[in-house]
Protein backbone atom coordinates (compact mmCIF):
# COMPACT_ATOMS: atom_id res chain seq x y z
CA UNK A 1 0.00 0.00 0.00
CA UNK A 2 1.25 3.66 0.02
CA UNK A 3 2.39 6.34 2.03
CA UNK A 4 1.50 10.21 1.16
CA UNK A 5 3.98 12.40 2.11
CA UNK A 6 2.80 16.32 1.70
CA UNK A 7 5.69 18.83 2.06
CA UNK A 8 4.62 22.69 2.55
CA UNK A 9 1.60 22.51 0.57
CA UNK A 10 -0.37 25.76 -0.35
CA UNK A 11 -3.44 26.16 -2.03
CA UNK A 12 -4.88 30.28 -2.99
CA UNK A 13 -8.37 30.90 -4.55
CA UNK A 14 -8.03 34.17 -5.70
CA UNK A 15 -7.35 35.89 -2.45
CA UNK A 16 -8.63 33.23 -0.13
CA UNK A 17 -6.13 30.70 1.22
CA UNK A 18 -7.73 27.50 1.28
CA UNK A 19 -4.94 25.56 2.74
CA UNK A 20 -1.70 26.60 3.35
CA UNK A 21 1.97 24.78 5.36
CA UNK A 22 0.19 21.41 5.10
CA UNK A 23 3.51 19.22 6.85
CA UNK A 24 1.98 15.66 7.21
CA UNK A 25 2.85 12.11 6.43
CA UNK A 26 -0.30 9.79 6.50
CA UNK A 27 1.26 5.89 7.27
CA UNK A 28 0.46 3.19 4.57
CA UNK A 29 -2.79 0.64 5.19
CA UNK A 30 -4.07 3.23 8.05
CA UNK A 31 -6.97 5.40 7.82
CA UNK A 32 -6.43 9.11 8.70
CA UNK A 33 -9.12 11.55 8.93
CA UNK A 34 -9.41 15.51 7.81
CA UNK A 35 -11.49 16.94 10.00
CA UNK A 36 -12.68 20.22 10.88
CA UNK A 37 -15.30 22.74 10.28
CA UNK A 38 -17.02 23.91 6.85
CA UNK A 39 -14.42 25.81 4.98
CA UNK A 40 -11.12 24.72 6.91
CA UNK A 41 -9.71 23.58 3.78
CA UNK A 42 -10.08 19.20 4.10
CA UNK A 43 -12.05 18.87 1.46
CA UNK A 44 -9.29 21.09 -0.64
CA UNK A 45 -5.89 19.06 0.75
CA UNK A 46 -8.42 15.86 -0.19
CA UNK A 47 -8.44 16.95 -3.78
CA UNK A 48 -5.34 17.83 -3.53
CA UNK A 49 -4.41 14.77 -2.93
CA UNK A 50 -6.33 12.96 -5.78
CA UNK A 51 -4.90 15.37 -8.03
CA UNK A 52 -8.25 17.57 -8.63
CA UNK A 53 -6.14 20.39 -7.91
CA UNK A 54 -2.89 21.70 -8.19
CA UNK A 55 -0.83 22.67 -5.58
CA UNK A 56 0.17 26.89 -5.47
CA UNK A 57 3.30 25.40 -4.09
CA UNK A 58 4.46 22.21 -1.98
CA UNK A 59 5.01 18.35 -2.95
CA UNK A 60 2.89 15.42 -2.65
CA UNK A 61 4.67 12.00 -2.64
CA UNK A 62 2.90 8.61 -3.22
CA UNK A 63 5.78 6.24 -1.32
CA UNK A 64 9.05 7.99 -3.13
CA UNK A 65 6.96 8.80 -6.13
CA UNK A 66 6.58 12.63 -6.77
CA UNK A 67 3.03 12.65 -8.16
CA UNK A 68 2.34 16.55 -7.65
CA UNK A 69 1.82 16.87 -11.09
CA UNK A 70 0.91 13.63 -12.31
CA UNK A 71 -3.43 13.38 -13.59
CA UNK A 72 -5.83 11.81 -11.26
CA UNK A 73 -6.60 8.84 -13.33
CA UNK A 74 -2.74 8.48 -13.36
CA UNK A 75 -2.73 8.13 -9.27
CA UNK A 76 -4.18 4.67 -8.53
CA UNK A 77 -6.81 6.64 -6.52
CA UNK A 78 -10.57 6.00 -5.70
CA UNK A 79 -12.57 8.88 -4.70
CA UNK A 80 -16.48 8.43 -3.03
CA UNK A 81 -17.94 11.99 -3.07
CA UNK A 82 -20.27 13.65 -0.59
CA UNK A 83 -23.27 13.05 -3.47
CA UNK A 84 -22.28 9.95 -4.45
CA UNK A 85 -22.30 10.61 -8.42
CA UNK A 86 -23.60 8.11 -9.50
CA UNK A 87 -25.49 7.54 -13.21
CA UNK A 88 -29.06 7.28 -12.65
CA UNK A 89 -29.24 5.58 -16.21
CA UNK A 90 -27.29 2.49 -15.27
CA UNK A 91 -27.59 -0.43 -13.09
CA UNK A 92 -25.58 -0.64 -9.70
CA UNK A 93 -23.18 -3.28 -11.78
CA UNK A 94 -22.35 -0.84 -14.88
CA UNK A 95 -21.90 1.61 -12.17
CA UNK A 96 -19.60 0.06 -10.24
CA UNK A 97 -17.77 -1.36 -13.21
CA UNK A 98 -17.52 2.18 -14.60
CA UNK A 99 -14.03 2.44 -13.63
CA UNK A 100 -13.39 -0.71 -14.79
CA UNK A 101 -14.32 -0.21 -18.07
CA UNK A 102 -11.67 2.51 -18.79
CA UNK A 103 -8.94 1.46 -16.97
CA UNK A 104 -6.32 -0.53 -18.81
CA UNK A 105 -3.21 -3.04 -16.97
CA UNK A 106 0.30 -2.86 -20.01
CA UNK A 107 -2.41 -0.95 -22.07
CA UNK A 108 -4.62 -3.82 -22.28
CA UNK A 109 -8.48 -3.56 -21.75
CA UNK A 110 -10.33 -5.51 -19.12
CA UNK A 111 -12.08 -8.83 -20.79
CA UNK A 112 -15.90 -8.81 -20.11
CA UNK A 113 -15.48 -11.56 -17.44
CA UNK A 114 -12.72 -9.91 -15.79
CA UNK A 115 -14.80 -7.11 -15.24
CA UNK A 116 -18.17 -9.26 -14.15
CA UNK A 117 -15.96 -11.10 -11.91
CA UNK A 118 -14.08 -7.97 -10.55
CA UNK A 119 -17.55 -6.32 -10.15
CA UNK A 120 -18.64 -9.28 -8.07
CA UNK A 121 -16.06 -9.28 -5.42
CA UNK A 122 -16.87 -5.22 -4.73
CA UNK A 123 -20.50 -5.81 -4.52
CA UNK A 124 -20.02 -8.61 -2.19
CA UNK A 125 -17.76 -6.66 0.16
CA UNK A 126 -19.93 -3.82 0.08
CA UNK A 127 -23.21 -6.60 1.30
CA UNK A 128 -24.66 -6.10 -2.14
CA UNK A 129 -24.08 -8.80 -4.21
CA UNK A 130 -27.83 -9.55 -4.51
CA UNK A 131 -28.86 -6.13 -5.76
CA UNK A 132 -26.35 -5.49 -9.15
CA UNK A 133 -29.38 -5.38 -11.26
CA UNK A 134 -30.85 -2.81 -10.09
CA UNK A 135 -31.02 1.09 -11.12
CA UNK A 136 -30.10 4.07 -8.82
CA UNK A 137 -33.59 5.08 -7.94
CA UNK A 138 -34.51 1.75 -6.61
CA UNK A 139 -31.74 2.31 -3.75
CA UNK A 140 -32.05 3.74 -0.37
CA UNK A 141 -29.25 6.63 0.57
CA UNK A 142 -27.06 3.99 2.46
CA UNK A 143 -27.63 1.69 -0.20
CA UNK A 144 -25.99 4.23 -2.64
CA UNK A 145 -23.28 5.05 -0.83
CA UNK A 146 -22.34 1.36 -0.72
CA UNK A 147 -22.26 1.40 -4.37
CA UNK A 148 -20.31 4.37 -4.61
CA UNK A 149 -17.57 2.87 -2.18
CA UNK A 150 -17.56 -0.35 -4.30
CA UNK A 151 -17.13 1.53 -7.21
CA UNK A 152 -14.02 3.26 -5.59
CA UNK A 153 -13.08 -0.30 -4.46
CA UNK A 154 -13.32 -2.48 -7.60
CA UNK A 155 -10.38 -0.69 -9.74
CA UNK A 156 -7.80 -1.53 -6.48
CA UNK A 157 -6.43 1.87 -5.53
CA UNK A 158 -3.66 2.23 -3.54
CA UNK A 159 -5.09 5.09 -1.65
CA UNK A 160 -9.31 5.35 -1.14
CA UNK A 161 -10.36 8.84 -1.04
CA UNK A 162 -13.90 9.62 0.75
CA UNK A 163 -15.19 12.85 0.77
CA UNK A 164 -17.87 13.05 3.68
CA UNK A 165 -19.58 10.14 2.41
CA UNK A 166 -22.37 9.58 5.10
CA UNK A 167 -23.47 12.95 5.54
CA UNK A 168 -26.16 13.20 3.78
CA UNK A 169 -27.55 9.94 6.20
CA UNK A 170 -29.46 9.79 8.73
CA UNK A 171 -28.19 9.18 12.22
CA UNK A 172 -29.16 5.37 12.04
CA UNK A 173 -27.42 4.63 9.15
CA UNK A 174 -24.61 7.25 9.90
CA UNK A 175 -23.38 4.69 12.36
CA UNK A 176 -24.52 1.71 9.88
CA UNK A 177 -22.07 2.51 7.18
CA UNK A 178 -18.87 3.81 10.23
CA UNK A 179 -19.02 0.57 11.07
CA UNK A 180 -18.95 -0.87 7.59
CA UNK A 181 -16.30 1.52 6.43
CA UNK A 182 -14.13 0.15 9.40
CA UNK A 183 -14.71 -3.23 8.64
CA UNK A 184 -14.19 -2.76 4.67
CA UNK A 185 -10.69 -0.52 5.74
CA UNK A 186 -9.50 -3.57 7.98
CA UNK A 187 -10.09 -6.41 5.34
CA UNK A 188 -8.44 -3.80 2.39
CA UNK A 189 -5.68 -2.77 4.45
CA UNK A 190 -5.43 -0.09 2.12
CA UNK A 191 -4.20 3.64 2.98
CA UNK A 192 -7.87 5.67 3.39
CA UNK A 193 -7.96 9.24 3.94
CA UNK A 194 -11.12 10.44 5.16
CA UNK A 195 -13.52 14.04 5.34
CA UNK A 196 -15.48 14.85 8.07
CA UNK A 197 -16.55 17.36 10.39
CA UNK A 198 -18.00 15.37 13.15
CA UNK A 199 -15.85 14.82 15.32
CA UNK A 200 -17.46 12.37 16.90
CA UNK A 201 -17.15 10.09 13.33
CA UNK A 202 -13.63 11.05 13.72
CA UNK A 203 -12.31 9.89 16.90
CA UNK A 204 -14.60 6.26 16.31
CA UNK A 205 -12.85 5.59 12.91
CA UNK A 206 -9.14 7.00 12.72
CA UNK A 207 -5.83 5.90 13.13
CA UNK A 208 -4.60 9.46 12.89
CA UNK A 209 -6.76 12.52 12.93
CA UNK A 210 -5.61 16.32 11.43
CA UNK A 211 -7.78 18.70 12.70
CA UNK A 212 -7.97 21.41 10.23
CA UNK A 213 -9.16 25.30 10.61
CA UNK A 214 -9.04 28.24 8.26
CA UNK A 215 -6.71 26.21 6.05
CA UNK A 216 -3.97 25.33 8.63
CA UNK A 217 -3.54 21.38 10.27
CA UNK A 218 -3.71 22.85 13.69
CA UNK A 219 -2.51 19.17 15.42
CA UNK A 220 -2.38 16.06 13.59
CA UNK A 221 -2.54 12.50 15.77
CA UNK A 222 -3.54 10.07 17.42
CA UNK A 223 -7.76 10.08 19.01
CA UNK A 224 -6.44 9.77 22.41
CA UNK A 225 -4.11 12.23 21.51
CA UNK A 226 -5.82 14.96 19.95
CA UNK A 227 -8.46 15.03 22.87
CA UNK A 228 -6.37 14.27 25.60
CA UNK A 229 -3.45 16.70 24.42
CA UNK A 230 -4.66 19.23 22.42
CA UNK A 231 -2.19 21.83 21.32
CA UNK A 232 -4.49 24.82 20.58
CA UNK A 233 -7.46 26.68 22.14
CA UNK A 234 -9.16 25.57 19.05
CA UNK A 235 -8.85 21.86 19.16
CA UNK A 236 -9.59 21.55 22.37
CA UNK A 237 -13.16 23.51 21.57
CA UNK A 238 -13.24 21.35 18.57
CA UNK A 239 -12.76 18.31 19.93
CA UNK A 240 -15.26 16.94 22.66
CA UNK A 241 -16.39 19.61 25.44
CA UNK A 242 -14.09 21.58 27.31
CA UNK A 243 -14.08 24.92 30.29
CA UNK A 244 -12.00 27.58 29.36
CA UNK A 245 -10.81 29.58 31.88
CA UNK A 246 -8.09 32.79 31.25
CA UNK A 247 -5.46 33.95 32.94
CA UNK A 248 -2.03 35.16 33.38
CA UNK A 249 1.32 32.70 33.97
CA UNK A 250 2.90 33.20 37.62
CA UNK A 251 5.44 30.69 37.20
CA UNK A 252 6.82 28.84 34.19
CA UNK A 253 8.12 25.22 34.23
CA UNK A 254 7.21 21.87 34.17
CA UNK A 255 4.41 23.30 36.35
CA UNK A 256 2.36 26.04 34.97
CA UNK A 257 1.19 28.69 37.84
CA UNK A 258 -1.81 30.84 36.09
CA UNK A 259 -3.56 33.67 37.80
CA UNK A 260 -7.16 33.42 37.11
CA UNK A 261 -9.95 35.48 37.90
CA UNK A 262 -11.13 35.79 41.63
CA UNK A 263 -7.69 36.15 42.51
CA UNK A 264 -7.42 32.39 42.27
CA UNK A 265 -4.23 30.34 41.40
CA UNK A 266 -4.16 27.15 38.83
CA UNK A 267 -1.83 24.73 38.04
CA UNK A 268 -1.17 22.84 35.13
CA UNK A 269 0.57 20.85 32.32
CA UNK A 270 1.34 22.10 29.39
CA UNK A 271 0.63 19.96 26.00
CA UNK A 272 2.90 21.52 23.95
CA UNK A 273 6.50 20.23 24.44
CA UNK A 274 9.23 23.11 23.79
CA UNK A 275 6.73 25.56 23.91
CA UNK A 276 8.27 28.47 25.74
CA UNK A 277 5.52 30.02 28.51
CA UNK A 278 6.52 33.17 29.94
CA UNK A 279 5.63 34.86 33.13
CA UNK A 280 2.68 37.57 32.55
CA UNK A 281 1.67 35.47 29.52
CA UNK A 282 -1.47 35.56 29.03
CA UNK A 283 -2.96 31.57 28.63
CA UNK A 284 -6.04 29.96 28.76
CA UNK A 285 -6.91 27.15 31.14
CA UNK A 286 -8.48 24.14 29.80
CA UNK A 287 -9.94 21.69 31.68
CA UNK A 288 -12.96 18.44 30.15
CA UNK A 289 -15.88 19.11 32.13
CA UNK A 290 -15.67 15.66 33.64
CA UNK A 291 -12.75 16.13 35.12
CA UNK A 292 -13.99 19.02 37.27
CA UNK A 293 -14.67 17.55 40.71
CA UNK A 294 -17.11 19.12 44.00
CA UNK A 295 -14.50 20.34 46.49
CA UNK A 296 -16.14 19.20 49.72
CA UNK A 297 -12.71 18.49 51.74
CA UNK A 298 -10.24 21.37 53.22
CA UNK A 299 -8.61 23.99 50.53
CA UNK A 300 -6.85 23.04 47.70
CA UNK A 301 -4.22 24.78 45.54
CA UNK A 302 -6.48 23.84 42.42
CA UNK A 303 -9.59 25.06 43.78
CA UNK A 304 -12.26 27.32 41.35
CA UNK A 305 -14.81 29.03 43.06
CA UNK A 306 -17.59 30.81 40.73
CA UNK A 307 -21.68 30.99 41.22
CA UNK A 308 -23.77 28.42 39.80
CA UNK A 309 -25.82 29.92 36.61
CA UNK A 310 -27.58 26.70 35.07
CA UNK A 311 -27.94 22.96 36.41
CA UNK A 312 -29.09 19.97 34.13
CA UNK A 313 -30.32 16.77 34.89
CA UNK A 314 -29.25 14.38 32.40
CA UNK A 315 -29.92 11.00 34.35
CA UNK A 316 -26.30 9.58 35.08
CA UNK A 317 -25.20 13.21 35.41
CA UNK A 318 -25.79 16.95 36.50
CA UNK A 319 -24.46 19.56 33.72
CA UNK A 320 -23.07 22.07 35.76
CA UNK A 321 -22.81 25.87 34.10
CA UNK A 322 -21.09 28.43 36.21
CA UNK A 323 -19.02 31.52 36.19
CA UNK A 324 -15.91 32.61 37.43
CA UNK A 325 -15.66 36.16 37.05
CA UNK A 326 -16.97 37.21 33.77
CA UNK A 327 -16.63 33.65 32.37
CA UNK A 328 -18.84 31.41 31.88
CA UNK A 329 -17.83 27.56 32.58
CA UNK A 330 -19.00 23.84 33.05
CA UNK A 331 -18.90 20.86 34.77
CA UNK A 332 -20.47 17.45 34.81
CA UNK A 333 -21.15 16.15 38.52
CA UNK A 334 -22.63 13.64 40.04
CA UNK A 335 -26.77 13.49 39.57
CA UNK A 336 -27.15 13.89 43.41
CA UNK A 337 -24.58 16.90 43.44
CA UNK A 338 -27.15 18.98 45.00
CA UNK A 339 -26.02 22.53 43.65
CA UNK A 340 -29.18 24.81 42.01
CA UNK A 341 -28.81 28.37 40.17
CA UNK A 342 -27.27 31.30 42.69
CA UNK A 343 -25.27 28.79 44.63
CA UNK A 344 -21.55 29.62 45.43
CA UNK A 345 -19.69 26.22 44.18
CA UNK A 346 -15.86 25.32 44.23
CA UNK A 347 -14.68 22.57 42.29
CA UNK A 348 -11.34 21.06 42.13
CA UNK A 349 -9.13 20.20 38.73
CA UNK A 350 -6.80 17.99 39.58
CA UNK A 351 -3.56 19.26 38.17
CA UNK A 352 -2.86 16.51 35.49
CA UNK A 353 -6.10 17.48 34.21
CA UNK A 354 -5.53 21.34 33.92
CA UNK A 355 -4.25 21.63 30.24
CA UNK A 356 -2.44 25.63 29.76
CA UNK A 357 -2.56 26.41 26.33
CA UNK A 358 -1.00 29.57 24.65
CA UNK A 359 -3.94 31.92 23.08
CA UNK A 360 -1.73 32.57 20.01
CA UNK A 361 -3.09 29.23 17.93
CA UNK A 362 -1.02 28.65 15.01
CA UNK A 363 1.46 31.56 15.64
CA UNK A 364 2.19 30.36 18.99
CA UNK A 365 2.91 27.00 17.64
CA UNK A 366 5.63 28.24 15.48
CA UNK A 367 7.75 29.29 18.47
CA UNK A 368 8.56 25.80 19.27
CA UNK A 369 11.46 24.45 17.63
CA UNK A 370 11.07 21.31 15.51
CA UNK A 371 7.05 21.20 15.34
CA UNK A 372 5.06 20.90 12.11
CA UNK A 373 4.14 24.44 12.06
CA UNK A 374 7.82 25.93 12.16
CA UNK A 375 8.88 27.01 8.87
CA UNK A 376 11.67 24.44 8.85
CA UNK A 377 10.15 21.33 10.52
CA UNK A 378 9.77 18.14 8.49
CA UNK A 379 6.60 16.56 7.81
CA UNK A 380 4.91 14.76 10.78
CA UNK A 381 5.26 11.37 11.21
CA UNK A 382 3.19 10.58 14.45
CA UNK A 383 4.05 7.34 16.62
CA UNK A 384 2.12 4.32 16.35
CA UNK A 385 2.03 4.25 20.27
CA UNK A 386 0.75 7.62 21.15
Amino acid sequence: MVEIRMENLRKTFGDVVATDEVNMILEEEELSTLLGPSGCGKTTLLRLIAGFYAPDRGKIYFDDRDVTGVPPHKRNTGMCFQNYALWPHMSVSDNVAYGLKLKRINGMKYTKSAIERRVGEALSLVRMEDLGHRHIHQLSGGQQQRVALARALVIEPGVLLLDEPLSNLDAKLRVEMREEIIRIHKEMSITTVYVTHDQHEALSISDRVAVMDQGYVQQFGTPREIYERPQTVFVADFIGQCTFIEGVVESAGERIKVRIPNDQIVTGRTTIGGYPFEVDEQVKCAMRPEDLHLNRESPTDNEITGDVTRTIYVGNALELYFKVGDLAAQALLEPDAGLKRGDKVTLYAPESEVMILPIGGVEALRKVPGHPMSTSAPPTRVPANV
